[in-house]
Order: structure tokens, then C-alpha cells, then sequence
């Protein structure tokens, strides 16, 4: 029981796991000089005891079989450390579809170290470190160590946030054959696979070879399927807001004076509702003279079906702006979305270990991961960008005369074009990766290891139902011949041509009030193929013993050298490079690579033991001098110190200084071009709740700014209008740089066995953080400046009408971020009812994260956004005797808002609710051989909140409105069956 409580010392927090580490250490030999030493995360020291000054989480191989989980993330996600990463469920809209990334402390998954066997693995995105979790087999591993700190020192860079170390079964003896499938309650999103495990030894037990194979297939589950994120919430005025708004303007009140009284009374100055966009429309729909008008398979027109109320909401706004509520004919928000992106993966590991003779021992492994997955998002569609003229060839004499009435020279329309198919990209990718490790001793306690590895990773993306822009164009704008015949107005006029002097002849003429023939498809559709490839290389030296024995114990030390290459080629598609397809969008090819040489030192020192007040005292030390090729020398520490009074407390602190270098993406991205719809800080809705300054600065830039009927300023622009991005790396980046300090402590009472309770308080400051301006930042900062010649306003271009078309972003060492929490964990078990009741709890409290997405502004508090709320906990209560096991855990989610400004007296409502996510576990051994699982993920059905800009999901702060931490799939089922041989 001691050697019990001398391990879970060292862990912060257990998900399930104490009862896991519990078992191992009872297989110990009592004997401690029989104990082999080891290394735990945090640490390349070679240590009996496995304390570390920094907290340590570990998840055991039983606990994740339990889950049902196939891709390891799925459990990790749940963690109250975890902030949403990207998973098959996050990773529609963001270009990694099918990826599994870890985000400890919402540091973004760039500053997570992910380690397999305490080394490095290759990125899986090419021109960046990050791995894809996913591509490392839930089936192989032994054992999860998480470590919730900075460990640069330790591991080198990238290690910011933290360090997930895997540990895979490396010697197993015997055969292992697992098959897995699950459901949704709503009979979506089946998923299958199987693993199978062999392990044998050889040559007198001298060496081991193991080899795993494993194949998973899951299907998409689409949001359509799902009402509750397909809701449409927005909000919108409240009446009795804007009678009181009147009523003041009436008195006399300025705008400021009005401003001030309605955000502080306690009338709410938005409602929410369901409200759904005219332009979300399968059929084209126009808006003329204050109606709404859609088209019949023959042409023929019709006014829209409007939802339940027979109203229109928002026409001044135009086509793109004009909602109608639930019941009409138009489609959700989240019609084209997916919550889950369909993955096939199969992945061989083989794994070969040989001690020869003379003492050294020999491994290699190998593996090779093949992945599919596909994205898809909206087809291709208009929002009224492009109108069509008065002579075009399909507007017919009804159409004609309503335009006539108004008098109306162009026509703006909107439409999805389902026939197009949805958007997207298919994905292959392949991930191969060999380590070859040599191990031996110089005397008893001092050993050492070189291992050499080399990693690639390469993926084929193929952009699918696409077109060319210039034919899209052209097919849009037709007009009759001489002869009365619809002809592309560019095939018989040049001047009309999109790409001036490129052949037209073959246009076909596109009639947008019927459904589009195979002969257009044919014309405009595109599909083209991108490939990207990343690749490591890491050759290792490092050799860790006692340098003496000291006063209170041995010292001892670790000292190595390693040097690691990342090299990365992005070879975007001819149409990309000449920017032919969509949107005229424009890639331009991203060839890079550095080197860094590190040199880095460990030591332990005990100070103190088996004294008064003093059962141990260690101080740990630990330094890395890093120079990188790009970015030049830095040097990364750590110093912390474990202090156990007596045996029922331990004391640990931590300070260390951390760093991530830029990765090739960031330093070597040349410029290129993309599409997107621009926010418009003048906008007419923007500028109603604008400052005096900004309605200033946009009258100076030309925007027609001018006093609507209920005395509000407003102007005639649109919220948002078509424009480009254009975004470049940066050669000159510096390293970024992380202190962080933990400090916390563990109470094991002697007189509880089996109870273990941590405190843990952390801080993370990150400095010159590596990024480039968001686009609402540079658009809203250059109007509230007291000047418009500022930096901000130089990064945009304008029409003389005030509306943005161009954004020029470059990436920088730009900000800072303060991040720090508390952790709380509850450990217990005990016997009862001839079987052992575990309780095990986690509480994470968010002290504080301020973000800097401005050097210029002040830090902006983020506590209890979308995301981030201030609570986070998980619940896990087991039962397990020697035939079954059952558990449930419970994840909790605290109140959030989507913006820091919303309260009760803003929008109604302002927060989501408290979250309980509920999941059940069962196992049975049928024999000692057999075993069957089965679950339910969310057994209660929990539905989103239902809320603006909640219901999709909880919109992630780095992966936009398409994901987040609310469960958005529902109830699911998962069973398992596990046969050793």
C-alpha cells in the first residue's frame, strides 16, 4: 500500500487510473532493489519512485478499453485539461478532416507535445509539428501520461502547454483480437473495425516481436438529421427595447445618453428566434418592390413560402439580409454541415526487441497508417453577388415586367445549386514512421539510449464539385442572338469575356429558374487534386544515472543531445496555382525546412530526508540550449522542487521557462489568395451601436452614413460583401516563449487507505506569440482609431463607396496571452459487496485566460466563453469485481456567452446553461479468456443549448461556429468483444 501511494503522488489526478497503477505496482517485486527503475513524463531521470514536481495525469489501458473508444481522442476530449481539438466531429469546416489534435489548457494543439514511448512523432499536418492522435493505435497502447506544464527543457519545443506521452505494449507475448461497432440512438453513424495483436518471443526469450493490425471505418452523421443544430436561433430587436429607444429619442436624448440607459435597464435590447435566410433557398429567389419570388421547375414565378407568421424580417437589408421564421421553404443554416466527417483507417505496427549477449539491447519499430476522410460543407451558391442584367436571355416577360415596374436594370439573385453537389475535399493520407533504438549500461545505475528515427507523412486532397470561376461567369451572363437563341454573352462579345482573350465558344448559357442540365454540369463543374507532404528526422543521444550519493539520497543526473530536421512541400493543383477555380482563389507552392541542435541536462537533488518536517525534500533542475536554423538560439529551464513534511502531505512547485519555434507553415507561407465573405465595420447594422469615432472615421472613407426614420444612424452598406484574403508567412519570426509556474499539493491520509486528494494551481504566460491579425481585428481597428492613418487601415483596400474588398494579413510575433486555473482531484476505493468501488473526480476552475489578438489593445478576458467556461469537471464512479465491471462518468460544463459584452440587459438569453453529459460502461468476462464491453455515450440525449451561435455546437474559439465542447450527436451506443489466445 505504501509503494501505492509513493506512485499516485506523482499524478495529477486520475481519469479511472489510480485502480490501474494500483495493480501494476502490486506485480512489484517488495523488494526495492529489485524494482526496475523508470522513467515517467516530465522526466528523463531513471527513478523508482516516478515523483515529478509537475502533475502528472495517467489513464490506464482497462479505462480505455472501457470507453468504446477507437480513436483515443475521444476519451481525452472529455478531460477537464482538454479545451476541443480537432476530431472526426470538429473537423469539417477547417481543412484536416478525418484529424485528431490534442489542446492542452486552450493553448491550441500547436504548443501540445505529443510523445509516443517519451520521442517524437511526425506531424501530421504538413508544416506544422502537430500529430494526429488517431494515427496512434488505441489497441496498442499501455498506458496515457499526461503532463500538465511546460517540459521545453525536457523535450524540446512545442512542449508549451504540456506533454501527452503514449506508451504502446512493446514486448507482448500471445494473440489479442478485438472487434468493435457502434451506433447512434438515431441509427446514423455506424461504426466497425477490429484490431488484432500478436506477440512472440524468440531465441531463448532474448528477443520479441509484435505485430498489430487494425482497420476502422465510421460513417458521417449529418446535421440536416439533427433539428437542434439545424435550429436557425439568431437574435433580433426586441419591440419593447426599440418603444423605449423611441420614446427616449423622443425626449431629447442623444444616441450615447439612449446607449447608455437601454444596456443597463433591464429590458433586453435583442430576443432570440428562429430565423432563416430568404437566400437559403434550393430554387433561385429574387426580392423586388418589398416580396420575396422563387421559380417553378418550368420557370414560372411565384412568391416564396414564408414561415409560419407570413413575414418578412429584415428587408432593408436587401436579398442577403431578409429572413423569414420557421415553417417557410427555406433551408437550415446547417442544411450541408456534417457533425461527424466519415474516416476509413488502417494501420500495421510491428515492433522488434533483441538483448543481446554483451548487455545492449536493439529495437525497431515500424508503422504505416493509411487514412480516407472527406469534408463537405453548402454547394456552390449566390447570395445576390451576381446579378444578372435586364437583356438576359431566361428572364422571362413576368420576371421582365416586375423589374420594368421598378425599374430595375440588373437583377440580384440567390440560390443554392444543389445540383452541383456539396462542396468539399477527399482526403488520403499516409503516415509511415521507423525508429531504431540501441540501450546499454556503462555500470549498474547508469544507462544510456541513441535511437535514430525518420517519419513522413504525405496526403493527396482533392477538391470535389468545384468549377471554374471564369465559366461560371460567363455561363451567368446570357443574352439571344440574332436568331432568338440563349447564347453566353461572352462566346459572341469579347469585351464580356471574364479572363480577357480566353475562348468562350463553347459556353453553355445558364438558365438559373430551372433546375441545371448535365450539359452545364458538365461545363463548369471542376475537381482537382493538391498533395502536401511533411517529413522528420531525429537522431538521439541521451544517458541518465546517479553522479554520487548524497546526504539524503543518490544525485542524480541526465545529460544528452539530439538533432531533429522538419522539412515540408505543399504543391497546390494547377487551377490553385493559376487560380482558375473557385473565387478566382490563388496557392502558390510552401517548400521549407529547418534543423535544431539541442544540448539539455537533468539533475535530481535530494535536499532533505527522514528529518523533522522533512520526510523528503528533492530539488529538480533541468536546462536546453536549442538553435534552430530559422530562428536562432534559445534556451528553455525548468526548476522544481517536491517537499513531503510528512507522509501523509507532499509539497510540489514548479517554474519553467518554455518555447515554440515557428513552424514551416509560418515561416515560409508565400503570399496567396482566398475568398471570403468580409464583416463590414461600416455596415448599416454595425453602425447603429457604432461610437461616435467610427461613424466619424466611416464618413471619411466614404461610406453614405446618414439618420433612418426612428433617428438611428445607419448607412446603405451590407454587413458582409464578397472579398479576398491575402495571407504570407514570415522569414523573421522569433521562437515563442512560455513561463509557467504550478504549485500544488497531495494529501495521501495513512489513516484513508486508498484516498488521494490534489491541489494544483497553474499559470502560463506566453509572450510573442506566433500569428497574424484576425480579419474582424484589422477591419474594426482601423475605424476606431482617432486617425485612419494607423496600421490597420493600411492593410485594406476599398471601393470609393467605403466597402472593404482586399485584406492583407502577414504572420508576426504579435501577442501575449496570461493564462492560469485550478485543478481539484478526489481519488478513493474501496472494497465492498465482493468487489472494489472506485470514485474518482477532476475539477478544473478557470482562473483567468486573456488573449491579445492586438499588440496595441490591452489583454481581453475570455473566462466563460464559448469554449472556456469557468467549470469544467468530470464524476467517474466504478464498480468491478472478478466477472464484471460497470461504470458511469459524468462531464460537467459550466455557464458561457459567446461574447464578453453579452448580459441580461443586451440579449436574452445571454448564457448557455450548466451541461451534465452522462456515459455508461459495462464489461463481462465470459472467461478468462473473453471479454465483452458495451456503452452508451450520453445516455441522456443531451441536446445543445439552444441559443444563437450555441446550437451548432458552443463555437470554438479557434475552429470557428462548426464545433465546440457541447455534444452535438446525440445518444450513441458501443459494443466490443476482446479475445486473448
Amino acid at each position: 500500500m505504501q509503494k501505492y501511494n509513493k506512485i499516485c503522488i506523482s499524478m495529477l489526478g486520475m481519469f479511472a487510473t489510480c485502480a490501474t497503477t494500483y495493480a501494476l505496482a502490486a506485480e512489484a517485486n517488495n523488494d526495492i532493489d529489485n524494482v526496475e527503475r523508470i522513467a515517467v513524463t516530465g522526466s528523463r531521470l531513471l527513478s523508482i519512485e516516478a515523483a515529478s514536481p509537475s502533475p502528472v495525469t495517467v489513464i490506464g489501458e482497462d479505462l480505455i478499453q472501457a470507453s468504446g473508444a477507437t480513436d483515443i481522442a475521444e476519451l481525452l476530449n472529455k478531460l477537464p485539461s482538454m479545451a476541443p481539438g480537432l476530431s472526426s466531429a470538429t473537423s469539417n469546416y477547417n481543412g484536416n478532416a478525418g484529424m485528431s489534435t490534442q489542446d492542452l489548457r486552450g493553448q491550441g494543439a500547436k504548443r501540445t507535445l505529443t510523445l509516443v514511448n517519451g520521442r517524437r512523432h511526425v506531424g501530421s499536418i504538413p508544416g506544422e509539428s502537430t500529430v494526429d492522435i488517431s494515427s496512434i493505435p488505441t489497441g496498442l497502447i499501455k498506458r496515457i501520461e499526461i503532463l500538465t506544464g511546460g517540459a521545453s527543457s525536457v523535450y524540446g519545443a512545442d512542449a508549451v502547454a504540456g506533454v501527452i506521452n503514449i506508451i504502446t505494449k512493446t514486448d507482448y507475448v500471445g494473440s489479442k483480437l478485438n472487434v468493435s461497432a457502434g451506433i447512434s440512438s438515431r441509427s446514423d453513424g455506424e461504426k466497425h473495425g477490429f484490431n488484432f495483436l500478436h506477440g512472440l518471443n524468440f531465441n531463448n526469450d532474448k528477443g520479441n516481436a509484435t505485430f498489430y493490425f487494425s482497420y476502422d471505418k465510421e460513417d458521417e452523421i449529418n446535421a440536416k438529421d439533427r433539428p437542434y443544430t439545424n435550429s436557425n436561433w439568431a437574435y433580433l430587436p426586441n419591440p419593447e427595447h426599440l418603444a423605449l429607444k423611441e420614446k427616449l429619442f423622443a425626449e431629447g436624448k442623444t444616441s450615447q445618453q439612449v446607449t447608455d440607459i437601454t444596456d443597463k435597464d433591464n429590458i433586453p435590447n435583442n430576443l432570440s428566434a428562429r430565423r432563416y435566410s430568404i437566400s437559403a433557398s434550393p430554387t433561385t429567389v429574387v426580392f423586388i418592390g418589398g416580396v420575396a419570388y422563387t421559380f417553378n421547375v418550368d420557370g414560372s414565378m411565384r412568391p416564396v413560402k414564408l414561415g409560419n407568421s407570413g413575414e418578412l424580417y429584415r428587408p432593408e437589408n436587401g436579398l442577403t439580409g431578409i429572413q423569414t421564421d420557421e415553417g417557410g421553404e427555406q433551408l437550415g443554416a446547417y442544411e450541408f454541415q456534417r457533425l461527424r466527417v466519415p474516416v476509413e483507417k488502417a494501420i500495421f505496427n510491428n515492433t522488434i526487441n533483441y538483448e543481446f549477449d554483451s548487455g545492449y539491447s536493439f529495437s525497431l519499430d515500424t508503422k504505416y497508417v493509411k487514412t480516407e476522410s472527406e469534408s463537405r460543407v453548402f454547394p456552390n451558391s449566390l447570395y445576390g453577388s451576381v446579378p444578372l442584367s435586364r437583356d438576359n436571355a431566361f428572364i422571362r416577360p413576368d420576371l421582365g415586367a416586375k423589374m420594368d415596374e421598378y425599374e430595375m436594370s440588373y437583377l440580384p439573385i440567390a440560390r443554392h445549386f444543389t445540383e452541383m453537389g456539396l462542396q468539399g475535399t477527399d482526403y488520403k493520407r499516409d503516415v509511415f514512421q521507423v525508429v531504431a533504438s540501441l540501450q546499454g549500461a556503462f555500470s549498474n545505475n547508469w544507462q544510456w539510449e541513441f535511437y535514430a528515427q525518420y517519419g513522413k507523412a504525405s496526403s493527396d486532397d482533392t477538391t470535389v464539385n468545384s468549377y471554374y470561376e471564369d465559366r461560371w461567369r460567363a455561363s451567368l451572363d446570357s443574352i439571344r442572338d440574332e436568331n432568338g437563341n440563349a447564347v453566353c454573352r461572352a462566346s459572341v462579345d469579347a469585351s464580356a469575356a471574364p479572363i480577357p482573350g480566353r475562348d468562350y465558344s463553347n459556353c453553355i448559357p445558364h438558365d438559373v429558374f430551372t433546375p441545371m442540365s448535365d450539359e452545364l454540369l458538365d461545363y463548369v463543374k471542376l475537381e482537382h487534386t493538391s498533395t502536401e507532404s511533411q517529413t522528420q528526422k531525429v537522431v538521439h543521444f541521451n544517458t541518465s544515472g546517479d553522479l554520487f550519493e548524497g546526504w539524503a539520497g543518490p544525485i542524480a543526473l541526465s545529460v544528452g543531445a539530439e538533432y531533429r530536421k522538419e522539412s515540408s512541400e505543399t504543391s497546390p493543383s494547377d487551377v490553385l496555382r493559376d487560380g482558375i477555380g473557385a473565387s478566382y482563389a490563388i496557392e502558390k507552392p510552401v517548400i521549407g525546412a529547418y534543423d535544431v541542435k539541442d544540448l539539455f541536462l537533468e539533475t535530481n537533488i535530494p535536499l532533505l530526508k527522514d528529518v523533522f518536517m522533512a520526510s523528503k525534500l528533492d530539488l529538480n533542475l533541468s536546462v536546453r540550449s536549442a538553435h534552430y536554423s530559422e530562428a536562432g538560439q534559445n534556451t528553455s529551464w525548468n526548476v522544481g522542487t517536491v517537499w513531503q513534511p510528512i507522509e501523509d502531505i507532499t509539497l510540489r512547485v514548479s517554474r519553467s521557462r518554455s518555447a515554440r519555434a515557428p513552424n514551416i507553415n509560418e515561416q515560409f507561407t508565400t503570399e496567396g489568395e482566398g475568398f471570403e465573405w468580409l464583416y463590414q465595420p461600416c455596415s448599416q447594422n454595425r453602425i447603429k451601436s457604432a461610437s461616435a469615432q467610427v461613424v466619424e472615421n466611416c464618413k471619411k472613407l466614404g461610406v453614405n452614413v446618414f439618420t433612418d426614420q426612428t433617428g438611428e444612424t445607419t448607412s446603405d452598406i451590407r454587413w458582409y460583401q464578397p472579398g479576398t484574403i491575402v495571407n504570407s508567412g514570415n522569414r523573421d519570426l522569433d521562437v515563442e516563449t512560455a513561463n509557467t509556474l504550478t504549485a500544488g499539493f497531495v494529501i495521501t491520509p495513512t489513516a484513508i487507505d486508498n484516498l488521494e486528494l490534489t491541489f494544483d494551481y497553474w499559470d502560463i504566460r506566453l509572450s510573442g506569440l506566433i500569428d497574424n491579425f484576425n480579419v474582424a481585428t484589422v477591419v474594426d481597428s482601423c475605424v476606431e482609431q482617432s486617425s485612419l492613418d494607423n496600421q490597420f487601415c493600411a492593410l485594406l483596400t476599398r471601393q470609393p463607396d467605403g466597402i472593404i474588398t482586399h485584406v492583407n494579413l502577414k504572420t508576426l510575433n504579435l501577442n501575449q496571452r496570461r493564462t492560469s486555473g485550478l485543478d481539484i482531484i478526489a481519488n478513493y476505493k474501496f472494497d465492498a459487496l465482493g468487489g472494489t468501488f472506485a470514485i474518482n473526480t477532476i475539477v478544473q476552475r478557470l482562473i483567468r485566460r486573456d488573449i491579445q489578438t492586438d499588440p496595441t489593445l490591452d489583454l481581453e478576458p475570455t473566462v466563460s466563453l464559448f469554449a472556456h467556461p469557468e467549470w469544467k469537471a468530470t464524476v467517474n464512479l466504478s464498480y468491478e469485481n472478478e466477472q464484471f465491471r460497470v461504470g458511469t462518468a459524468t462531464r460537467y460544463i459550466g455557464e458561457q456567452r459567446y461574447r464578453e459584452n453579452y448580459t441580461a440587459s443586451t440579449v436574452n438569453p445571454h448564457e448557455t446553461p450548466s451541461m451534465f453529459y452522462t456515459d455508461l460502461t459495462a464489461s463481462y468476462n465470459i472467461s478468462e479468456t473473453m471479454r465483452l464491453n458495451v456503452g452508451a455515450n450520453n445516455v441522456f440525449d443531451k441536446k445543445t443549448p439552444q441559443m444563437p451561435n450555441a446550437y451548432s455546437g458552443g463555437a470554438n474559439y479557434y475552429l470557428g461556429t462548426d464545433g465546440g465542447l457541447f455534444d452535438t450527436l446525440g445518444r450513441t451506443y458501443f459494443a466490443s468483444f476482446n479475445w486473448e489466445f
